[in-house]
């Protein structure tokens, strides 16, 4: 006689917790996919992801959000908003991965996905340190976090002699007017949090 294990569903076996603070932050409703497919059927970058667009939305729709926060598809999600111009219910799928973004670089616990995560991080500090980009010290500190300390170390030289990249590197003269950018965006995300 097999024996098998019932499954309750529950607020807490389908994260609807987690789901809530999806759409609130994505401003659109999950549950509203019924998987037709025309999303995953469009986008672009379908085939690289283990799990498509519509596939993403039913494991949300089921709770399994872990898996996705661990999984490459959000990565690799280029924010084209195909999925989101062909949806007939008007989810919008490309709000729905930025918001997984988000909470994927926010969790605790490993991502396959961490050089994105660390690459994005050192470029918002770039930008707000300097107020541009210094490539040099984005590239060292990349390798360094990466654990690739020795990624393109024949590159730089070359770059160097080339003259497209700079040893030093001065702050723009506008970095009190970037801050207060960075300082914005702070705030809104934290009002959107307490939401």
């Amino acid at each position: 006689m097999v024996t098998t294990k019932k499954m309750i569903l529950s607020q807490q076996t389908l994260g609807l917790d987690f789901v809530r603070k999806v759409e609130a932050l994505a401003d659109t409703s999950v549950r509203s996919c019924f998987q037709c497919g025309k999303c995953s059927a469009g986008c672009p970058m379908a085939s690289f992801m283990e799990h498509p667009p519509n596939r993403v939305i039913r494991l949300l729709q089921l709770g399994q959000w872990q898996t996705l926060l661990a999984d490459r598809s959000i990565w690799y999600c280029a924010s084209c908003e195909t999925c989101s111009t062909r949806c007939p219910n008007k989810v919008h799928i490309a709000s729905i991965m930025d918001a997984l973004r988000k909470l994927a670089w926010d969790a605790d616990g490993p991502s396959k996905e961490t050089f994105v995560q660390i690459a994005d991080k050192l470029f918002l500090q770039n930008i707000r340190t300097y107020g541009r980009q210094y490539e040099m010290r984005l590239a060292a500190l990349f390798n360094i976090k990466s654990g690739q300390f020795l990624k393109d170390l024949m590159l730089g030289p070359k770059l160097l002699a080339k003259g497209k990249l700079k040893l030093l590197h001065k702050k723009n003269k506008n970095l009190p007017e970037i801050e207060k950018i960075f300082k914005r965006i702070e705030a809104m995300r934290k009002n959107k949090e307490a939401l």
